[in-house]
């Protein structure tokens, strides 16, 4: 049997039951006498092991099965869960999704996890593995620790390196060392990366690049780096990054590259035989604790959660996004047609042609429906790892929080979602960390001693909003003030007009934080440059609310990037606009008299509230329409989350599927606008932002 054709669906299960183990030991961990839960986390590791198994991957099912041991004797009542217990089951997880990992990537899913097996037998012994070390399992974990700190180079990699060196290029063996008070040295990593990938090619990092994004490194990382780039300007360019406490930069030579590839392969085969369990030989299972159990009858009917470990397999298959994004162009441009076909065809009146083009609208827009869903994906992929990674931060610091998750089926663009992760992952450790106070300052402040973190998503107009919202300590503006005009952000008579949104912006400047904690509020800087840096380069927005004493909230505003939007186009004087479908709650008439000022403001009354009245008129300067001049006037009424507003408008001309268009780069951006369409008659109407009318 040839078991390539099935590794794509053991990684997509894999990955399912792994999803289901982390969500599922989350419940456990607040419930832990519930019984329900621990056959559900029982069945996916059983599951796990037994696909690993199948698979020929014997360190991934050694592993699970000695997990599975200390699970079975909990669900018998055997053993009572504890925070031990817990601790060394996510290690377990930790190391399974590694392995995973690794397979995704082309290996053989193999890694050094003696210790984390020594540790889930003593549990089964009924020994507190943190109570004493590990012995000669220890050892050998550290040994192999220090052979594995060598760079080690495949063939392909080595070919790469030493051909670049023959055509005239330097390569450089850099090792980076961050500041050990550092808060967030991912982002410093990230910043090095980013400054190294300008000018060359980082051909192999250690840890892995995916490792260093998730922290699970030290204070240092070594890389092989290709560039023209002069070492020493290099050197001083990297020391120059925020925290960045020394960077080693040396150029090799194709001697020294071929040594240092014979030490790196020498020290991989050193590393296997000390990371292999005493007992264990090759082809065989680590020796269980315990006898096997044997398949046992069907469970009862649990309380099970809502995402449990049998995930249905699917069948899938990837494709290039770039054909994605062609086959929306063309889907387009037949969208626009469509649109004309149905203006020539009322104009025409033929029985026969007007058949034909309702029976090819109901076609495309089924169509359009595959088409606009292809690209479309639940930021859940994204927030459903931040649970454990909230969980682990605040164990860590010694806090207690509760993170609430709304919204989590609201889709994105594939490529915003792959690319909203770490922004999301900093302004989440800075939440908890910064932003939440200990235990003993919340109940000093009359708080609950357990602070709640909101993470939620949701659609308004053509945009999705994320918001991580705290109940901490909120942000203080003469502390901001204080650190910035120390830090030479801004100067005093700056910083003496400035509102409070604009001293909320100065934590995401440059050069704010610092790595001496000088007050609570130089730590909130620690990274927001370069979470401010990515969420713009995706075209969105952050906006910072605070309360000081009570709270913060991080306002992520992020385009749909949707290439087709259902709208409602609207008439003023000459000119036409659409409004995204999405952000009208409805429309109506108002007449003159309905009209109020409101210190200066024109309000008008909605379901029992007043609400702005906006006049688009003025704001685009249109000539030939004013609403003041009408004794009635057609209003549209706009959302943005729970806001309302009114924006006046001249008539309503239908509601219509249109193509986004971008203004281009010629054109400034034009606040209000968000793009243009063609219409059927070959017309252009300008799309409008109705997030931008609503503060």
């Amino acid at each position: 049997m040839d078991m390539n054709q099935y590794l794509s669906m053991f990684i997509d299960e894999s990955n399912d039951h792994l999803q289901s183990l982390n969500e599922n030991m989350l419940l456990l961990e607040s419930s832990p006498s519930d019984l329900s839960i621990v056959q559900v986390i029982f069945r996916s590791a059983h599951t796990l092991k037994g696909m690993a198994a199948t698979m020929g991957f014997e360190d991934l099912a050694a592993l699970t099965h000695q997990m599975e041991n200390v699970l079975d004797l909990v669900r018998n009542e055997k053993l009572a869960m504890q925070d031990f217990i817990f601790d060394t089951l996510f290690k377990g997880l930790d190391a399974l999704e590694s392995m995973v990992q690794d397979i995704t990537e082309g290996g053989d899913g193999k890694a050094d996890v003696s210790a984390i097996v020594s540790a889930l037998q003593a549990i089964v012994r009924g020994e507190d593995p943190s109570a004493k070390p590990q012995g000669a399992n220890a050892q050998g974990e550290a040994r192999a620790s220090d052979v594995n700190t060598a760079l080690k180079l495949d063939e392909f990699q080595y070919a790469v390196l030493n051909q670049s060196i023959e055509a005239g290029h330097r390569v450089l063996y850099i090792d980076v060392h961050i500041r050990e008070n550092c808060q967030l040295k991912a982002v410093r990593a990230y910043m090095v990366f980013e400054l190294l990938e300008r000018s060359g090619e980082v051909v192999k990092s250690f840890p892995s690049t995916q490792d260093i994004e998730q922290e699970k490194f030290d204070f240092s990382f070594s890389l092989y780096y290709i560039t023209t780039k002069d070492p020493a300007e290099l050197q001083r360019q990297i020391i120059g990054i925020s925290e960045i406490e020394k960077a080693d930069v040396t150029e090799l030579d194709a001697e020294t590259l071929q040594q240092m590839s014979e030490i790196g392969a020498a020290s991989q085969e050193v590393a296997a035989a000390v990371a292999a369990p005493p007992a264990a030989e090759k082809g065989q299972e680590a020796p269980p604790a315990k006898p096997e159990q044997a398949p046992e009858k069907a469970a009862p009917a649990a309380k099970t959660p809502a995402k449990t470990g049998g995930a249905v397999p699917t069948r899938t298959i990837r494709v290039d996004i770039e054909r994605l994004d062609v086959l929306m162009n063309l889907f387009s441009e037949l969208l626009i047609d469509r649109v004309r076909l149905e203006q020539l065809s009322s104009e025409i009146q033929n029985h026969a042609l007007t058949e034909t083009v309702e029976h090819m609208t109901r076609v495309s827009s089924d169509l359009q429906d595959i088409v606009m869903k292809l690209r479309m994906v639940p930021v859940d992929t994204v927030f459903n790892r931040f649970p454990r990674m909230v969980r682990d931060l605040a164990k860590s610091l010694d806090k207690k929080v509760d993170l609430i998750i709304t919204g989590a089926d609201t889709e994105l663009d594939r490529t915003v979602i792959d690319e909203i992760g770490d922004p999301l992952v900093h302004l989440l450790r800075n939440a908890v960390d910064h932003g939440i106070e200990p235990v003993a300052d919340r109940i000093s402040a009359g708080k609950p001693e357990t602070g709640t973190v909101h993470l939620r998503a949701f659609h308004s107009g053509n945009h999705v909003f994320i918001e991580i919202e705290e109940d901490g300590r909120g942000i203080y503006r003469d502390k901001v003030l204080k650190t910035a005009l120390k830090k030479g952000v801004v100067t005093e008579e700056q910083a003496a007009g400035m509102s409070d949104e604009e001293v909320h912006q100065l934590l995401f400047a440059p050069g704010f934080s610092t790595a001496e904690k000088i007050s609570d509020v130089s730590g909130r800087g620690v990274g927001l440059d370069v979470v401010k840096a990515k969420i713009t380069s995706l075209g969105g927005q952050v906006t910072i609310y605070s309360t000081p004493g009570k709270g913060t909230n991080f306002s992520v505003q992020l385009p749909l990037t949707l290439s087709i939007i259902a709208a409602m186009l609207v008439k003023m004087g000459s000119e036409k606009y659409a409004i995204p479908l999405s952000s009208i709650v409805e429309t109506g008439i108002v007449k003159k008299g309905q009209i109020r000022a409101v210190h200066g403001n024109k309000m008008v009354e909605f379901r029992g509230s007043l609400i702005p009245l906006i006049s688009l008129s003025r704001i685009f300067n249109i000539k030939d329409f004013d609403e003041t001049e009408e004794e009635e006037t057609e209003i549209i009424v706009i959302h943005k989350g729970e806001r309302l507003a009114a924006l006046a408008i001249d008539q309503f001309i239908g509601q219509n599927e249109i193509v986004l268009k971008s203004l281009g780069k010629y054109l400034p951006p034009i606040k209000g606008i968000s793009g243009a369409t063609i219409l059927g008659d070959g017309q252009v109407a300008l799309i409008l932002d109705p997030n931008v009318f609503i503060k």
